[in-house]
């Protein structure tokens, strides 16, 4: 039974790992585009906010493994993701607000749990453990309901682009093993809240996959990438009297083959040839 919960714990935190790395690509995305695009905050700040108040209820029972050390990475990964949304957003004013808040919690969180585990708070360990488990809560259930900020927009433009389906595949897919972790270590802070974000990671799932974004087919890229023959292109043409000349002649484009002789010209006269 030893093994086999082992087993359980290690493959928990392989999903949250998972989840955590899912919105990598995004970030990078970002990174090289220097543009957020459709990449929304409020999930980001969402994973950070998670991840670090996870970590602390980590330590109140000394779970070291699998949740104290996965949610110190998940921290670490966050905090990245976080720094390079900031980077590039241009919505500056609601970032710093979202970021700002979300720092202030983070660090408010910390050094209660801090305090409380050192003994200076002169709390028992057990309710230490209680209102850490009570801010994990609250930090799981705005993960998961962060992406419904985007509904709105979601219903309006019928497409999932906004709602980052990779975290919440992976997140609601890690919570179901969570799930089942927590139903054999009886803790009940872990069964039932995992219980209910894989509930709501799975209904943002279903929602991405009803409003999946369009992709562009061949034909639409091939018409993106086609030259307007609207377009007049000049090209210098050689005569021999231009004031003379009352329309210029037609030319041929015809490209020179192999073993064509090509006369030199010497001082030409030019003048305009529109070629529709």
């Amino acid at each position: 039974m030893n093994a086999g919960l082992t087993v359980l714990k290690a493959l928990a935190s392989s999903c949250s790992v998972v989840m955590i790395l899912s919105s990598a690509p995004s970030l990078y995305r970002i990174h090289k585009r220097y543009d957020t695009g459709d990449v929304a905050l409020f999930p980001l700040v969402g994973l950070w906010l998670n991840c670090c108040m996870v970590m602390l209820y980590g330590w109140t029972p000394g779970s070291y493994f699998p949740l104290f050390a996965t949610y110190v990475f998940g921290t670490i990964i966050s905090t990245a993701y976080v720094a390079v949304y900031l980077r590039w957003t241009k919505a500056r004013a609601y970032a710093h607000k979202a970021i700002g808040a979300t720092l202030i919690a983070n660090i408010l969180g910390s050094v209660y749990v801090v305090l409380g585990m050192t003994g200076v708070t002169r709390q028992p360990s057990d309710q230490v453990k209680l209102i850490a488990g009570n801010m994990m809560t609250v930090a799981c259930l705005l993960l998961y309901i962060a992406p419904f900020e985007t509904i709105k927009t979601v219903l309006k433009t019928r497409s999932g682009a906004s709602i980052p389906f990779g975290m919440c595949l992976a997140g609601a897919s890690s919570n179901l093993i969570w799930t089942i972790e927590g139903l054999f270590t009886k803790d009940m802070f872990i069964l039932l809240l995992s219980a209910a974000c894989s509930a709501l990671g799975f209904v943002q799932v279903a929602l991405y996959l009803v409003f999946r974004p369009k992709t562009k087919g061949p034909s639409a890229l091939a018409a993106d990438l086609s030259v307007s023959t609207d377009k007049k292109y000049i090209l210098p043409v050689k005569v021999d009297n231009p004031t003379t000349v009352s329309a210029p002649p037609a030319v041929a484009l015809v490209p020179p083959r192999c073993g064509d002789k090509l006369d030199s010209i010497s001082s030409p006269t030019l003048v305009p040839v529109c070629i529709s």
